[in-house]
């Protein structure tokens, strides 16, 4: 009978939820394998963290397969390599590189997701910024001109 020590358990639960997160990878499950292998296993948790980014970023990439199959297919494709350009240069100024590391620590995994997180808001920033400029600069063209 195997030991019910608290360390399996904790080491059962967070195995389950890595094959769980992994498994429901339909885009990047290979490159999810891959990454989630490179990790530092004496890490807890980081291996977790990553799955999650892969999840998020399965969803995102169906998300944009329904943008491109609507027409939209060269936006959604200059709008990836922009933004993988985008959080490289994130991830390099953190002083994180990828091509040097042997395996990832949990403080490399942090980054990047930090990365992808400070991207991902950068663009909801810009995004509302445009509306509300946009809105601003169509209200003074509808407004009366001042009598003289």
């Amino acid at each position: 009978m195997p030991n019910p020590n608290l360390f399996s358990i904790v080491a059962a639960d967070a195995k389950a939820a890595v094959d769980a997160i992994t498994g429901g990878l339909r885009w990047f499950a290979s490159e999810a394998r891959l990454a989630i292998g490179w990790i530092d296993k004496e890490l807890p948790g980081a291996q977790t963290a990553l799955a999650a980014l892969f999840q998020v970023a399965d969803a995102a990439a169906g998300a944009l397969e329904a943008h491109a199959s609507s027409g939209l297919a060269d936006v959604v494709a200059g709008a990836v390599e922009e933004a993988g350009g985008t959080v490289a240069n994130l991830i390099s100024a953190s002083g994180l590189d990828l091509t040097a590391k042997a395996v990832l620590t949990a403080a490399d995994v942090a980054a990047v997701t930090a990365a992808q997180s400070i991207a991902h808001s950068a663009i909801s920033v810009a995004t509302a910024r445009l509306l509300g400029q946009a809105a601003q600069a169509a209200m003074k063209t509808s407004e009366p001109a001042p009598a003289s």
